[in-house]
């Protein structure tokens, strides 16, 4: 059996349609409230496939270089 995806999908303040992808619900809750608060539309996706779904950037947050280079302060 997979590992279970903990997904979100927001419209970043620029516009952009961003999708982070994250190991715990945990995580995924926090930047999901971040996310609440600052105003911007943002829902839980059960799953996503580069070649079926549409992003404008997808960003494994599992990974420790992606959490590196993101920063969601700069997209909200």
């Amino acid at each position: 059996m997979a590992d279970p995806r903990y997904i979100l999908q927001f419209k970043a303040a620029t516009g952009f349609s961003v999708v982070l992808e994250y190991g715990s619900e945990e995580k995924l809750q926090a930047d999901e409230k971040r996310i609440r608060e600052a105003g911007l539309e943002v829902e839980r996706i059960h799953d996503y496939h580069f070649n079926f779904s549409n992003a404008d950037l997808f960003m494994d947050m599992r990974s420790p270089e992606c959490v590196e280079q993101f920063d969601l302060d700069d997209w909200i």
